[in-house]
């Protein structure tokens, strides 16, 4: 196959471990497609050098290392990877994965055959810190279900199921995209934006092994140790992303249920009696876990508080879900 569309492979690395970080560059270097650039955003160019390492394991094609001198966060690295690329494609990738031999070029196959596409997703399996298959399939629901653009508008908003490192786009797409807010993951706001700019399709195929382990980064609860936290780096976090969606989304009004949903839950947060709890409940089928979560909020000793995030953490960490 002759004239290879260009794709630029974006890696964001902080303080990586080193197996892991081999592991995914060998990985990468062994791809089936020519056309490819990789560039690797350090977001912790003082704590590590990472130039010696990737010129001993990619040797089949050009790689560039950026970094601005700090440590920026998972979504601002993206976000200057996301500026730096070039090519027609972008594909997003994770310092700590396996991607199988024809990752690119299946995916981009796919985009060619279908320009609608303005994001494809592969599927993948779940794998521990020793290599060992923990989930033989991250989706979770089928392919007909995934690809209903009703349930991608619905579910993109209230719960990530999309991988960043299983995302391609076009180039253009994603830096229509910019700037990427602080609110959420780089992956989650692709996936909504996206939808903008035509058909978001999950593929059948499974094309890498994403690791979960105690250190994976996640927006879910992050930061969070007490109630107050919650409050403040959570529900007001949503509050201020639905902000950002009036102003940047095309379809936000799609979204009023769930911005009606976080208007009921910070004003049960800030005055929880009956008035406020029966609007929340109003609201209840937007994510019932969460909202019956925050309604017994108040009534939760603080020690019982930490074992439940505990949990909730445990599961995160364990699904993959954001």
């Amino acid at each position: 196959m002759k004239n290879l569309p260009k794709v630029a492979i974006a890696m964001a690395v902080y303080k990586p471990n080193l197996k892991f970080f081999r592991q995914q560059l060998e990985s990468i270097n062994k791809q089936d497609y020519d056309n490819i650039n990789l560039l690797i955003w350090n977001d912790s160019p003082h704590e590590f050098h990472c130039d010696e390492i990737v010129s001993k394991y990619i040797t089949r094609f050009p790689y560039r290392i950026l970094d601005n001198g700090q440590n920026n966060g998972v979504t601002q690295a993206f976000a200057y990877l996301t500026e730096a690329a070039e090519g027609k494609y972008i594909a997003y990738c994770d310092q700590d994965d396996i991607w199988k031999e024809n990752k690119i070029s299946v995916t981009v196959a796919f985009m060619e055959g279908y320009p609608e596409c303005s994001c494809c997703h592969c599927e993948c399996q779940l794998i521990d810190d020793r290599n060992h298959v923990v989930k033989e399939h991250y989706y979770p629901e089928k392919l007909d279900i995934l690809n209903d653009v009703k349930y991608q508008k619905e579910s993109f908003f209230v719960k990530n199921w999309s991988l960043g490192c299983a995302m391609t786009l076009p180039v253009t797409v994603a830096k229509a995209a910019l700037p990427f807010p602080d609110m959420i993951f780089h992956d989650q706001w692709l996936e909504m934006f996206a939808l903008t700019k035509g058909q978001f399709y999950y593929l059948q195929e499974n094309l890498l092994q994403h690791r979960v382990h105690g250190s994976n980064n996640s927006q879910t609860l992050h930061g969070v140790k007490t109630k107050s936290d919650y409050y403040r780096l959570k529900l007001n976090k949503e509050k201020a992303l639905f902000v950002f969606l009036q102003n940047h989304l095309s379809y936000w009004k799609d979204y009023q249920k769930e911005g009606m949903w976080i208007e009921a839950r910070v004003a049960y947060a800030k005055y929880p009696g009956l008035k406020t709890f029966f609007r929340m409940c109003h609201f209840i089928k937007v994510r019932p876990g969460v909202t019956l979560f925050e309604l017994l909020m108040p009534f939760i000793p603080h020690w019982m508080f930490s074992k439940i995030l505990s949990i909730i953490r445990e599961e995160v960490r364990k699904f993959g879900i954001r």
